[in-house]
């Protein structure tokens, strides 16, 4: 067993031209033929990337589905719920621009697997805290808030190392299957937490979660990377960040992509944290119910990454991006108008296949116009764009629902992000020719 650690370990990804031995990984592979929608599986590192974190992201959503529907209960406030999602996300203002300097200073997987360590010292807290009964409404809002500086650090950490993976070539293709990664662990996490929650508690969600980040971290650690360019090391970090946003600035492409991006983040998404409030207060359903509808979300989020992994090389991705805007805001705003659960259930999957088209394509269309020298730190612009304004986003829905109700709080939000598509659509056309 040893010596398979250590060999594993000294495994390494040749460098161009260089012939791979009988036994590498890559050289098995080539005798497989995957379809076209798998193209960036057949990267090494990318499928030790993509396999760990499919489980530890399954941990993830079952601790957010149990916190939220903990918060909801402890404080049978919508606007608790709102603020909790708000407190996990608010951390991007100070994190995200730095995690992009990071990026692109450091190894990105090292930086991956320190930030993914302390996620689950805070998980671990959490189910110690619950298994207790100790634990308090207060509690939950500062673990979030803690984890959420360390998440959203993560974040343009996470998005920039992909093009490492696979190359410029592959990178809708990847970027694509990790919302499938992303959207088919909303579709495992909620299933199991519906049922934890009824049998054992949150304390248990919590506690698997804590363990699932074994999952990425040990994987991590068989990926090589290439060493980044340090040849301004004399940059102070404020110097680079400057540079960053100077460069995002200056390319009129990527400014709108990212103000569009900013817009959906704050106001297309409210439905999200309203989830438990949906559930409970509009459909009736209780806590299996908030696992069916995250699921669906899910399951329609999964086609979606499947279609955009299959029209990886499509040349219309402009188009398809405006378009998906549009048809993602009208079906939030069907959404709130319904009241039957069997209806809503397929509203969701429809709306989850839009969102991931929306943010497949608007990621990879800045990852592609981005160089490689400063694109964590683009990607920390994108980050923040979106993570930043959807604590504002969160806490506005909060209030909204409070007052009017979840329905009318995702009519609006949707409405905002109808608006600024006409904008965009009369302001920069050239969008649409991406």
């Amino acid at each position: 067993m040893l010596n398979w650690f250590r060999e594993k370990r000294n495994n390494r990804v040749p460098g161009p031209g260089e012939q791979l031995p009988p036994t590498h990984p890559e050289k098995i592979f080539e005798g497989i033929r995957l379809p076209r929608t798998f193209d960036a599986l057949r990267h090494h590192n990318y499928r030790l990337y993509w396999f760990g974190n499919l489980f530890s992201l399954t941990g993830t959503w079952i601790q957010s589905i149990a916190t939220g529907w903990l918060v909801l209960q402890l404080s049978n406030s919508p606007f608790m719920v709102g603020l909790n999602s708000t407190l996990g996300s608010l951390p991007a203002w100070f994190t995200s621009l730095p995690g992009g300097a990071l990026a692109d200073r450091f190894n990105k997987r090292n930086l991956m697997v320190i930030n993914q360590s302390l996620m689950a010292v805070f998980a671990s807290v959490l189910a110690i805290l619950a298994w207790t009964g100790a634990i308090t409404i207060q509690h939950i809002l500062i673990i979030s808030c803690v984890s959420g500086f360390v998440a959203t650090m993560n974040a343009p950490i996470f998005q920039s190392m992909v093009t490492e993976l696979v190359g410029r070539k592959d990178l809708l293709n990847a970027i694509a299957l990790n919302s499938t990664l992303f959207n088919t662990a909303r579709i495992i996490g909620p299933s199991i937490a519906g049922v934890l929650l009824t049998s054992v508690g949150a304390a248990t969600c919590f506690g698997i979660n804590a363990v699932s980040f074994l999952a990425i971290i040990i994987p991590l650690c068989f990926v090589r990377l290439q060493v980044p360019d340090r040849h301004r090391t004399g940059e102070t970090m404020w110097q680079r960040i400057r540079e960053g946003l100077r460069f995002v600035g200056a390319h009129p492409d990527i400014r709108v992509l990212i103000i569009m991006m900013t817009v959906f983040g704050a106001f297309g998404i409210l439905y999200l944290p309203l989830m438990p409030v949906f559930a409970r207060d509009v459909f009736h359903a209780g806590p299996k119910g908030y696992g069916i509808l995250m699921t669906a979300i899910g399951i329609g989020a999964v086609f979606g990454g499947l279609t955009m992994a299959t029209l990886s090389r499509t040349r219309y991705k402009g188009r398809i991006l405006t378009f998906g805007t549009l048809v993602l805001s009208l079906l939030i705003i069907v959404m709130s108008l319904v009241r039957d659960m069997k209806l809503a259930t397929i509203l969701f999957a429809c709306i989850g296949f839009c969102q991931t088209t929306v943010a497949s394509l608007t990621n990879t269309l800045i990852q592609t116009l981005a160089p490689d020298h400063v694109r964590g730190r683009v990607m920390s612009v994108y980050t923040l764009s979106f993570n930043g304004l959807f604590p504002l986003g969160s806490f506005l829905g909060g209030a909204i629902a409070q007052k009017a109700g979840a329905p009318a709080a995702t009519i609006a939000g949707a409405s905002v992000v109808l608006v600024s598509l006409a904008i965009v659509s009369l302001l920069r056309p050239q969008i649409r020719r991406l």
